[in-house]
């Protein structure tokens, strides 16, 4: 990932982008490692990209036909 990822400690809320100030909240990507799959968030105005520590497990693909 050529974009620089920045650590953002959350409060009640991540709704506005601390580099620009953007107020309507984020774009969403998720980033393969080997275990889980990262949660980052995307300012859709200066487009920072911002991970506040959330993760989520891959799909099970055994399953897939």
């Amino acid at each position: 990932m050529a974009d620089k990822v920045m650590r953002v400690q959350m409060a009640e809320e991540f709704k506005i982008c601390p580099t620009c100030g953007y107020e309507d909240g984020f774009h969403s990507m998720f980033v393969r490692r080997e275990d889980c799959l990262q949660w980052h968030f995307i300012c859709p105005s200066c487009h920072g990209i911002f991970d506040i520590g959330l993760t989520v497990s891959p799909p099970d693909r055994s399953n897939d036909h």
